[in-house]
């Protein structure tokens, strides 16, 4: 007795349908009795101008001694009319009246649908009711009879799960919206635009009038109509994006959009009084279209061999698209409603939806990942080829480096063998061994750079003298005639003439790199400096040291700052271009983040630079790397 009494599948009737709209109530009461079909399914006529009758009775022990309450489905019914007296047949008809298209009061509670309250027969076995639906929609009609506790009950769990629903659908539309915006992604596009059929089905369970009271039903009434059209598009357009049907089959594509665009002129059925014939057209294409896509659908999985990605992509759109299809047949009265296919379709919007934004959020970032991949390629291509360039010019001053030097060294010996004045002698023998440290340096750079081309750089670090290295690199500033050096040791315990510090108080550093690091930044010091004083500092704090070196060159130019640590780069004094090949400080910033420090160019004015090491001072004790 709790549970709803549903027209057709507990209550049977009859029913008849007048081709001109025009009878009586007398007079369809006749022609129900002798034309009148009998049926146990929900009412469904399809789009018809046609009204249809429908007489059954309702027996008085539905009742209960309460009142019942009838509630109408769907919303887009423009006229429905309740004629109802006891069975006795001798009293006078009661009329309800309700619909989209009436201005009256939609029932006698307020709630997103029609619901009139029944009062049980005084004395009669039940009710006589007949009724009369008109509509310019398709003409469905769902009726139940409530207890008006159980309906409470059953209304307040509806409308959480509809809120719940409509809620998830709109923030997964907004998400989906947003995405499509960022990553400029059609699929997702597709997936935004399926806020139309969340709308037609809000519309549908009367959220729209029931939220928006202001703007009445007759405006609901209306937005499911334009809503019924749109739909179609919005219903074809994912499926066709997700299986990338414009380049799998264009013209099934073109077709598709064709479809799309006429609902666009579809429109202006509404008002000139032709939107069934309109819907039937539409309905007519969508149906064959989706008819094609689902035989496309087998047709690929078949093919491709039930890929995971594509038929993960596909299946969903195919189950929408198949429960679609068979919810047009219902609209157009070809197959029975079945409540459990409309709340099929409802879930699987939403899963499909979810689903598909989630593969289409998986597809763009693989294609974000494979375009930075593209790029990163395409940057070591040029690096590689500016290294190629670079390396036929670093090989003709490689020669004219190591050639300078040699050159010297064959000319002072050559001299030496008919040198008399010791004067003479010690000056080129000071200019020999100056050019041996040059050849020297340049040796040492260049299997340096090897050994970091192959990423082999061992380092062999051990306690070391960290005076000894620095007094050792500034020799090269002693060679030069132009140039003095100021050398600064604080914090170290010892200077450069107390020979060092206990071991166990020394730096553990890998000592011939750190010689070739400080000696490559002091070279260029001395070489991009007219002359002047190179100040050469060494600190330590805590568990770190610095070494920098200052010179009173002219600066380096602002716009080529940032080259001057790449190999093989150059960086054009104000002096002019000096000779080199673009390996020294390259090479001394590997040394230092070999260890773990950082060299960096810590000041670029017009009276001179100062770079700074950066260096740990245990970094690498115990023999590590």
């Amino acid at each position: 007795m709790a549970a709803p009494l549903w027209l057709g599948s507990d209550i049977p009737y009859r029913v008849w349908s007048d081709p001109t709209g025009r009878l009586s109530l007398r007079e369809a009461v006749s022609e129900i009795a002798r034309h009148g079909k009998p049926a146990r399914e929900v009412l469904s006529r399809g789009y018809t101008h046609e009204v249809a009758w429908l007489r059954f009775t309702l027996a008085a022990d539905a009742f209960d001694g309460a009142p019942l309450w009838l509630e109408i489905k769907p919303n887009f019914l423009d006229d429905i009319r309740v004629y109802y007296r006891p069975l006795t047949g001798s009293g006078p008809w009661h009329q309800r009246r309700v619909g989209d298209t009436l201005a009256a009061p939609r029932g006698d509670l307020d709630y997103r649908f029609p619901v009139l309250k029944i009062a049980p027969p005084p004395s009669a076995p039940g009710y006589e009711i007949v009724m009369r639906v008109a509509t310019t929609s398709s003409l469905l009609l769902r009726l139940g009879f409530w207890q008006p506790e159980e309906f409470m009950i059953h209304a307040t769990r509806s409308s959480a799960y509809y809120a719940f629903y409509f809620g998830l659908a709109g923030l997964s539309t907004l998400l989906a919206l947003v995405l499509a915006i960022l990553l400029r992604n059609r699929l997702l596009w597709s997936v935004a635009f399926m806020a139309i059929p969340y709308a037609m089905m809000a519309s549908i369970e009367g959220f729209v009038a029931w939220s928006l009271p202001g703007l009445g039903i007759l405006f609901q009434h209306y937005l499911i109509s334009v809503l019924a059209l749109l739909m179609s598009a919005s219903l074809l357009w994912m499926p066709v994006e997700a299986i990338d049907l414009r380049d799998r089959v264009p013209w099934l594509y073109r077709t598709f959009v064709g479809t799309c665009f006429l609902c666009l002129p579809l429109m202006l059925s509404i008002p000139l009084g032709f939107y069934s014939q309109a819907i039937r057209l539409q309905t007519t294409l969508h149906f064959f279209i989706g008819i094609l896509f689902l035989m496309y659908c087998l047709r690929v999985w078949g093919k491709e061999g039930f890929r995971t990605l594509s038929f993960a992509l596909s299946i969903g759109p195919f189950i929408v698209t198949a429960l679609t299809l068979y919810g047009l047949l219902v609209l157009a009265g070809r197959v029975p409603f079945k409540i459990v296919f409309y709340r099929a379709w409802q879930y699987s919007l939403v899963v499909n939806m979810l689903l598909v934004m989630g593969v289409a959020v998986y597809q763009v970032r693989m294609q974000y990942r494979e375009a930075r991949e593209k790029k990163r390629l395409a940057r070591d291509l040029m690096i590689e080829r500016e290294a190629s360039f670079n390396q036929r010019q670093f090989m003709g001053m490689v020669a004219h480096e190591f050639r300078t030097p040699l050159a010297v060294t064959s000319g002072c010996l050559e001299n030496l063998r008919y040198a008399t004045d010791m004067a003479q002698i010690r000056q080129r023998h000071s200019r020999i061994e100056r050019a041996n440290d040059r050849l020297i340096q340049l040796t040492d750079n260049c299997l340096v750079d090897a050994r970091l081309d192959a990423e082999n750089l061992h380092l062999d670090c051990r306690p070391a003298d960290l005076a000894e290295i620095v007094n050792s690199a500034v020799a090269l500033i002693h060679f030069s005639d132009h140039h003095s050096c100021r050398l600064e040791l604080e914090h170290l315990a010892y200077g450069a003439a107390q020979g060092g510090m206990p071991s166990g108080e020394r730096p553990w550093i890998d000592a011939a790199l750190m010689r070739i690091a400080l000696s490559n930044v002091i070279d260029n010091a001395v070489k991009y400096s007219a002359g002047g004083i190179i100040r050469v500092e060494c600190r330590r704090a805590g568990e770190r040291f610095t070494l920098a070196v200052e010179d009173r060159g002219g600066g380096i130019p602002v716009n080529q700052v940032d080259i001057i640590f790449e190999r093989y780069r150059r960086a054009e004094s104000s002096t002019g271009t000096r000779p080199g090949f673009g390996l020294g400080l390259h090479v001394s910033r590997q040394i230092a983040r070999a260890h773990g420090g950082e060299l960096a160019l810590a000041a670029n004015t017009s009276t001179g630079c100062r770079f700074v090491f950066t260096m740990p001072w245990n970094a690498g004790k115990g023999g590590g790397e």
